[in-house]
């Protein structure tokens, strides 16, 4: 018998890979490689230096399908790649060998209904966002007041704070605080 290789991802750097990893472990993994990059992009080098490192008689473990690939086509490439290679793929959530002939046929069904109910969120979120527009809901990040602004350009001019504290005083952020200053020409009185 090969190596094991687990393999646990998340999409953004804030998320977490603990839950993941403990439940490779109770796999007994060799190895663990832990990746972290937003989901909507293809390209996942961890995973890639992996696949091109494992031989003939080693198994792939994830906890999940969708940790592999984000659409059925890349997913069933994979799956068949490591097929030819040798390699055995576990999905721990499914309980199957995904690179068994029945595993495959289950892992492609499942993976076409994950896609599908992505496209379905994000037919959703348009929709949402369409219907805000119409009702003429102001979309993205709110601004500062401008009270807040003055309230922190006096401060700032009174040369009693600091811009951390400042910004921790009036929430104004100090790329916002600066640009005002440059904008306004103002300049702080040497004590």
């Amino acid at each position: 018998m090969g190596t094991v290789y687990g393999y646990c991802r998340v999409s953004t750097k804030e998320q977490n890979l603990d839950t993941q990893i403990e439940q490779l472990k109770g796999y007994k993994c060799d190895v663990i490689i832990e990746e972290k990059h937003t989901g909507a992009t293809l390209k996942r080098p961890e995973l890639d230096r992996l696949l091109m490192k494992m031989d003939a008689g080693d198994k792939l473990i994830i906890t999940r399908v969708d940790r592999l690939g984000r659409n059925t086509r890349e997913l069933l490439e994979l799956v068949e790649e490591l097929q030819k290679r040798e390699i055995t793929l576990f999905i721990i959530e499914l309980g199957i060998e995904a690179t068994h002939r029945n595993g495959k046929m289950f892992l492609t069904i499942l993976s076409a209904l994950a896609e599908n109910e992505r496209e379905l969120l994000a037919e959703k979120r348009q929709a949402g966002i369409k219907l805000a527009k119409e009702k003429g809901v102001k979309l993205g990040r709110k601004g500062k007041s401008k009270g807040q602004v003055e309230h922190a350009l006096e401060l700032w001019l009174s040369n009693e704070y600091t811009v951390k504290e400042i910004e921790k005083r009036t929430g104004v952020g100090k790329s916002i605080l600066y640009r005002e200053i440059q904008k306004r020409e103002l300049k702080r009185e040497v004590i």
